[in-house]
């Protein structure tokens, strides 16, 4: 009688499995997407801009806090001025990202003339724009120097120079903007 049970039980066993697969067995498809179709986004242009700018932002806050502690650690005599240098290209490695996704959103989704009249992007979201540009020229001017008109060469910067370029761009530049886009970022939300 047992192997009659555990013959009948095994059969049993047997046949679920034939009819229903094991339960690993369950194929997901997962959707690989061009890095166009992922930057796609529908709905409000302004409102998805002002999403992503927010997400950039806070990319940009982080590097910006290296930047400057960097910057000061520097300016203190806690590293040199090659150590410096060093964290302001490994900042321009985080800085590229940023800009091509700016340049990838823009290109996917289809941002009309009259949004870009609108003061919510005139006066605010489009300094997030202008905010990546001023990091990535402080970091090129403090690596590779500016344009000598004499040479048509780079020129290296001075010490006093890079200082004087840092407190323009990472520091005047980057709040003013910064004070032009974070309400705008508030108010798109509220929209």
């Amino acid at each position: 009688m047992k192997k009659k049970i555990l013959l009948l039980l095994a059969l049993s066993l047997s046949l679920s499995l034939v009819l229903f697969g094991c339960g690993g067995s369950s194929k997901e498809i997962v959707e690989v997407k061009t890095p166009e179709e992922a930057a796609k986004m529908e709905g409000d242009p302004i409102q998805n801009l002002a999403l992503k700018e927010k997400q950039w932002l806070s990319q940009l806050d982080v590097v910006r806090s290296e930047i400057s502690k960097s910057y000061d650690d520097w300016e203190q005599g806690k590293i040199s001025k090659e150590d410096f240098l060093g964290q302001l290209n490994k900042s321009k490695e985080t800085i590229k990202p940023l800009i091509k996704d700016y340049d990838l959103h823009m290109e996917v989704n289809a941002f009309p003339e009259d949004s870009k009249n609108e003061e919510i992007y005139k006066d605010g979201l489009a300094y997030g724009d202008k905010l990546r540009a001023i990091v990535n020229n402080f970091i090129f001017m403090a690596t590779e120097g500016i344009m000598d008109s004499q040479t048509n060469k780079l020129k290296p910067l001075t010490d006093d120079q890079i200082k004087d370029v840092y407190k323009k761009y990472m520091v005047e530049r980057y709040d003013e903007y910064k004070a032009k886009l974070s309400p705008a970022l508030e108010n798109a939300a509220k929209k």
